[in-house]
């Protein structure tokens, strides 16, 4: 559900990158341009949003001294 969200807006996830040459001849690189081809969204999965270079991962024990005990859930909170 979320690569095809992502693909709604057109957002790049992990594109097949084909080169394409506008004179025919694939010898020469001058005139080629690349073009991104999108790929069905149910055949994404985590990992491509990992080595996708559109993404950052963010990880909240790295950033910001984050401390998972400090949390308060609500099951906590019932039984006090």
């Amino acid at each position: 559900m979320i690569a095809q969200a992502f693909q709604s807006v057109r957002y790049p996830i992990l594109p097949r990158i084909e080169t394409t040459h506008g004179d025919g001849d694939r010898h020469l690189t001058q005139g080629a341009r690349e073009v991104l081809n999108v790929r069905h969204f149910s055949l994404f999965t985590p990992r491509d949003f990992d080595i996708s270079p559109y993404f950052q991962i963010v990880k909240p024990e790295v950033q910001c001294g984050f401390d998972y005990q400090s949390l308060r859930w609500a099951q906590d909170e019932v039984a006090l």
